[in-house]
């Protein structure tokens, strides 16, 4: 069955319409989890122990993964049984090749992404139910941490890039396509791409390994998200009982955070690669520019951002003050530039002024 019979020759705008949003995903991750780090570092006076840490390098690895999609504009493009990874954009004068493995290398920070949610949801797991196991995120063994993330997040990219090269057959496949829809060449960008049949209707294994590998991935990684959240849900209110209701109350925010931060990369993260990954195996007469799903990666770190902001009483309290020492600031200033009745003021006068209002 023909779908999409009446669908416009070109997808230009759709890309167009795509980067548009990725910029203002990069503008919204580098304002709200530049603030969120800002807080975690100077605002907060909380001792979150080691969970500092994390909040510090989520949202900074949210800015770098942001920052890379800006720089590559990387687009897909699903096609009957395959779809189509590509750039156009040549950063630096890179060749091909280089930016090749660097659309490689920005699924590696997706993946990297989803597994420091992970991280998350088994210290919060352990910080209630197991708190000697938090020294496993005490000091270098933060590192522990840090390294299974870029670890497990570069068999991805790995994935990606040795499973989905481009060869004759995927070349053939996708030439007219692309032509046709982006006015692309295809031997003239840098490309990765996955074709599930052989034209005889066999499985193409090494392109359907990278669907596996990732399958693999996705599974562990919300198995232990999911497993985590259960129970947390379940057992948390009895182990809660004998702690203060400071922390208590701190447990049951970042609690809620998290659920949250499952609902949200779901949404952003999990579901546009899912339907990606797994539309090719379907086999069905279609062209759809599934690029514009990615543009909803960038504006996960902006919102997952703002859950911890909004959620946690110790962030709202601290923005609170940081925009009241802004107010402040900006009060004097224009107080300062205030003529006094006379109309004459001196330098001497605004010296003094300035002298009293830094040093009060």
């Amino acid at each position: 069955m023909e779908l999409f019979q009446n669908q416009s020759k070109s997808y230009k705008s759709w890309v167009t319409i795509a980067q548009s949003v990725a910029e203002a995903g990069f503008c919204s991750t580098m304002v709200f989890c530049g603030i969120l780090i800002f807080l975690t570092i100077f605002g907060v006076k909380r001792n979150f122990g080691s969970y500092k840490y994390l909040l510090i390098l989520f949202p900074a690895v949210g800015i770098f993964f942001a920052t890379v999609e800006l720089i590559l504009y990387p687009n897909v493009h699903s096609f009957n049984a395959g779809y189509f990874f590509y750039s156009t954009r040549r950063p630096f004068g890179v060749g091909i090749e280089i930016v090749t493995i660097l659309m490689a290398f920005y699924t590696s920070i997706y993946a990297s992404t989803i597994c420091m949610l992970s991280v998350q949801f088994v210290y919060r797991y352990w910080a209630i139910f197991d708190e000697t196991k938090l020294r496993f995120f005490k000091g270098w063994k933060f590192l522990f941490c840090v390294a299974y993330s870029v670890i497990v997040g570069a068999q991805w990219g790995l994935s990606m890039y040795f499973f989905n090269q481009m060869d004759d057959y995927t070349d053939h496949y996708m030439r007219e396509e692309l032509l046709y829809r982006y006015d692309l060449t295809i031997t003239e960008i840098a490309r990765l791409c996955l074709v599930s049949y052989n034209e005889d209707g066999s499985l193409r294994w090494r392109n359907n390994s990278s669907t596996i590998d990732m399958t693999i991935f996705m599974i562990v990684q919300y198995t232990i998200v999911i497993y985590c959240a259960i129970v947390m849900y379940q057992k948390m209110e009895e182990k809660l009982k004998m702690l203060s209701v400071s922390l208590r109350n701190l447990h049951k925010q970042f609690y809620k955070t998290l659920l949250l931060q499952i609902f949200t990369p779901t949404l952003c993260l999990f579901a546009p690669v899912v339907f990606i990954i797994y539309l090719p195996l379907f086999d069905l007469k279609i062209s759809i520019p599934t690029g514009m799903f990615l543009c909803a990666f960038t504006l996960y770190p902006a919102l997952d951002a703002m859950i911890v902001m909004y959620i946690v009483t110790d962030y709202r309290n601290a923005a609170k003050k940081m925009l009241k020492k802004i107010f402040d600031w900006m009060y004097s200033i224009l107080s300062l530039n205030e003529l006094p009745e006379n109309g004459t003021t001196t330098a001497q006068t605004r010296e003094t002024a300035l002298g009293s209002r830094v040093w009060s």
